[in-house]
Order: C-alpha cells, then sequence, then structure tokens
C-alpha cells in the first residue's frame, strides 16, 4: 500500500494499541510540518533562496493535504523564511492530524475511538486496524539501518525526520537505536549528499531539518524555564 512521507511519519509516531500520539515525539509538530513542506518541494512548486520559500507554481496538487497549504505559501503576499512557514504550519498540527487520520481510516489503516475521560469529556483515539504498511516502513527504516538495504530519497527523509523528533527508540527499539546512533547519523548525513535527491529539494531539507532541530530547542527550553526545570 502507498503512503506519503507524512503519512508514515504519523503512523510511526501513534502508539498501535492505544491509537495516542507517543509522548517522547519530541517537537513532532514540526516534523509534521517539515514534511507537508517536504512534499510539496518534491512535487517541485516551491524552492528555497535565502533561507526563504519561494512558490514557483500554485497549479492544484492532487491531494487534501498539501493543497491549502501551497495555497498559504503561494498567497502570502510575500516570501518568507522557512523556519516562518514550519512554525505557522506546526500550529495547525491537529488540522494536520485530522486529515491524516481521516485518510488513514478511509485506507482501513487505522480505525476511530472515543473514550470518556473522567465521564464528562470526549477523547479520540486512533488505534491500528491494519498494522501490516506501518510494520513494513518499519522493516524498510531497520534494514536500511542495519545495512541491508539501499534506502531511496523518501526512505532519507523519514529517517530524518524520525531522527529530529526523537522517535528512534520506537521506530528501531532502543537498544539498536542506541547502538545504530552512528550509521543513523550517517544517513542523516547523506540525505544532504545523495544524488537521488534534487538540488532543491536537498536545500529544503537540510533548511527544514536546521529549523526544526532549533525549535525544538527553543520550545523545550521555554517549557523547562515556564515548569522551573
Amino acid at each position: 500500500m502507498n503512503l506519503t512521507l507524512t503519512e508514515k511519519l504519523l503512523l510511526l509516531a501513534l502508539d498501535d494499541e492505544k491509537g495516542v500520539f507517543n509522548p517522547w515525539a519530541s517537537g513532532f509538530e514540526y516534523a509534521l510540518a517539515g514534511s507537508i513542506l517536504l512534499e510539496i518541494s518534491m512535487v517541485g512548486k516551491i524552492e528555497l533562496t535565502d533561507k526563504k520559500i519561494k512558490p514557483i507554481s500554485n497549479t492544484l496538487i492532487n491531494d487534501d493535504l498539501l493543497m491549502p497549504y501551497l495555497n498559504m505559501i503561494s498567497h502570502s503576499g510575500k516570501i518568507r523564511k522557512i523556519d516562518y512557514w514550519i512554525s505557522k504550519m506546526a500550529n495547525k498540527a491537529s488540522d494536520i492530524k485530522a486529515v491524516l487520520t481521516a485518510r488513514l481510516i478511509k485506507k482501513r489503516i487505522l480505525r476511530e475511538e472515543e473514550k470518556k475521560i473522567l465521564w464528562i469529556f470526549t477523547s479520540k483515539r486512533y488505534p491500528a486496524t491494519n498494522s501490516k504498511p506501518e510494520n513494513e516502513v518499519r522493516r524498510q527504516l531497520n534494514a536500511i539501518v542495519d545495512n541491508r538495504a539501499t534506502p531511496e530519497m523518501e526512505d532519507l527523509m523519514l529517517i530524518s525526520l524520525v531522527d529530529v523528533c526523537s522517535l528512534n527508540n520506537e521506530v528501531y527499539g532502543k537498544e539498536k537505536a542506541k547502538a545504530s546512533k552512528k550509521r543513523i547519523k550517517k544517513l542523516v548525513e547523506q540525505s544532504k549528499t545523495n544524488a537521488m535527491i534534487n538540488s532543491t529539494v536537498k536545500e529544503i531539507h537540510d533548511a527544514i531539518m536546521a529549523a526544526v532541530v532549533l525549535m525544538i530547542a527553543t520550545s523545550v527550553v521555554t517549557t523547562n524555564v515556564s515548569t522551573g526545570s
């Protein structure tokens, strides 16, 4: 079953049984925003100029998730920095998750459940109905980390996104993630130089990763200061 980069990232961040997002996914909203920009760049609709995202086409994308954000960039009225768009899209994380979960429910990968909290509030959860697509993604990433498979362009991007939002333990297992730390770092670096990735996408990928790392670090510091940690 074909899954988009953003769908894969969301599945990896969800607990299959509980249907809730992994609490250890640090700054997941920023990584999710980054994955959308990467997908838009992969279909040739944006480019990077002086660390700013420039729309080069706003023709229709046959994707109900990407098109609103391409329109947002195209009708902004000015060329804005990449961290501006990541921050703005991260603020729309709940909307992004809603579109993705609905799409994955339609594909019969997830199901929606409602759970009462204190018999008053309702919480939605999305446990897996079909774990095979996600398991296949996990197998592929683990095979790449183990050096048993050659990564495609999207694999390298997903490995970068998983790494940047601290999902390595979840995806590879704690022991393997620790043992494979150097290999994962090498793969992340490879994503910056791989010949399969065209120069425009590569520039955007590098800028997104740098911006996401900075934003996650800033949000962690802010949280620690506000809680007195």
